[in-house]
């Protein structure tokens, strides 16, 4: 046993502040000498007193400390949640302030109940006469089949909204509803000019919530084992299409994200990014990576090219989460 100095010592904490912690019945000496007043500790000491300290960052009050279980836990956690969404949207709302000449300009929210829902694309014309003449232009131009706009102008992805105006991250396209139809300008920003109109009919007028709106795949998948897949694999390059790949050829001109996959025997899979000392686990079967956390599964293709072997991994972005599309594809050469 040792007494509160060395507890002190010990526990980087102050003689004061265990002291006040006894006073709030979060920890007692194991023993009290009645002739000293020496407060004695033990190992148990350690612990609880490390516990405290944890929870304490975290966030818990001594109260909620002092009567903890798993409901304090599951508020807490609703509490930090919470706290995230709300610090989002002042990410958002911040990065919509842009200096222009001595002023600082604010994108300020109008709203628009009409707009409100889901809507799906039908068409997309050069100009609006040209819809009721069934005049349609190339349907690849604005490639975004359903939009939603959340109430108060939330952001989704990459896009958010005032009346009249969709933002598509930092563009400003123009809106206009006319007989039921949602009319987008997609604007040219060479020229700055409308060139094409993305024409959408209303699914649905729900307040929809962005949780709602993701897409997630079914993670509920059993483990097959696939004896190619298992080993260390590095990142190579990351590409648009499986074809884009050309060994010893870059496609990708940018740094990787992506460092390096390793596959278990289990089907336990860690993955690395350049600059993150974290590593992310999550699972695999045959043919697919399966991330629980995201709720995304990703296809894996393996190949033999060039004498290496080579896989390519489906990259589920934001323009899966929200749109249902997959950009490209991570590369990977299996070395061990």
């Amino acid at each position: 046993m040792f007494k509160i100095g060395d507890l002190s010592k010990i526990t980087d904490v102050s003689v004061k502040t265990i002291r006040f912690y006894e006073e709030q019945g979060l920890i007692q000496p194991i023993e009290v000498d009645r002739w000293t007043g020496y407060r004695y500790y033990d190992e148990s000491s350690i612990v609880k007193l490390s516990e405290i300290i944890y929870l304490k960052q975290l966030g818990f009050s001594l109260k909620d400390i002092a009567s903890f279980d798993e409901n304090k836990i599951q508020d807490k956690i609703k509490e930090l949640h919470e706290k995230i969404t709300q610090l989002n949207k002042n990410i958002d709302t911040l990065s919509t302030i842009k200096k222009e000449g001595e002023k600082y300009i604010m994108k300020t929210f109008i709203n628009d109940p009409q707009v409100i829902g889901k809507w799906k694309k039908v068409a997309v014309v050069k100009n609006k006469k040209e819809f009721e003449l069934n005049n349609f232009d190339d349907e690849k131009i604005f490639n975004y089949d359903e939009l939603y706009f959340l109430p108060n102008g939330e952001k989704y992805w990459v896009f958010s909204w005032t009346k009249g105006t969709l933002y598509l991250n930092e563009r400003c396209l123009p809106y206009e509803i006319i007989d039921d139809k949602l009319y987008i300008g997609v604007v040219d920003f060479k020229t700055n000019k409308i060139d094409n109109y993305a024409v959408y009919e209303q699914v649905d007028n729900k307040v929809y919530k962005k949780e709602e709106i993701k897409i997630k795949d079914n993670t509920n998948i059993p483990f097959i084992t696939d004896d190619k897949v298992v080993g260390f694999w590095e990142s190579v390059d990351y590409v648009r299409n499986i074809e884009d790949y050309k060994p010893g050829k870059k496609f990708w001109s940018e740094n990787l994200t992506l460092k390096s996959y390793t596959f278990n025997p289990n089907g336990g899979l860690l993955i690395e990014f350049n600059g993150d000392k974290n590593i992310r686990k999550v699972n695999w079967s045959k043919g697919v990576v399966i991330n629980e956390k995201s709720s995304k599964v990703s296809e894996y293709i393996i190949k033999e090219i060039e004498n290496e072997t080579i896989m390519f991994v489906e990259w589920k972005s934001g323009d899966y989460t929200y749109g249902g599309q997959v950009r490209g594809y991570f590369v990977l050469k299996k070395t061990k």
